[in-house]
């Protein structure tokens, strides 16, 4: 399970996770070492506090801590970069998105991705 990875990403320690979703900080240490089996309710609460689905949080889609420490430790240099994986690990919908645009011919690709960039300018340039 990814618990600590995501748990140490939001920069919580056991006791503010286990505030988050209601229950003992024992019980989060027994989670992260695996001494206990998470139940139903726990995999809901963890997954909303982390904004991933639960697959994510359990590494059914073989993402273990292991790779997200080292994929997220090689770009956490480049900044911006480690923002944005961020993003997309805790957004799997916009990611999945992401992905569908990959498989779009190369000219409406382009289209697409000029479409995208202006609304955030424009987002950007109203937040100022």
């Amino acid at each position: 399970m990814n618990l600590r990875f995501y748990r140490e990403q939001n920069g919580w320690s056991q006791e503010q996770l286990a505030e988050k979703i209601s229950v003992s900080r024992p019980v989060i240490t027994r989670l992260e070492t695996g001494e206990q089996a998470p139940d139903l309710s726990y995999l809901i609460s963890l997954s909303n506090a982390f904004q991933v689905s639960i697959d994510h949080l359990l590494g059914r889609d073989e993402q273990t801590n292991e790779y997200l420490y080292e994929m997220y430790g090689k770009y956490q240099a480049e900044g911006s970069v480690s923002q944005l994986i961020d993003y997309l690990i805790k957004n799997p919908k916009f990611t999945q998105s992401l992905q569908e645009l990959l498989l779009v011919k190369t000219k409406d690709r382009k289209e697409i991705e000029a479409i995208i960039m202006t609304i955030i300018e424009r987002v950007s340039n109203v937040s100022k």
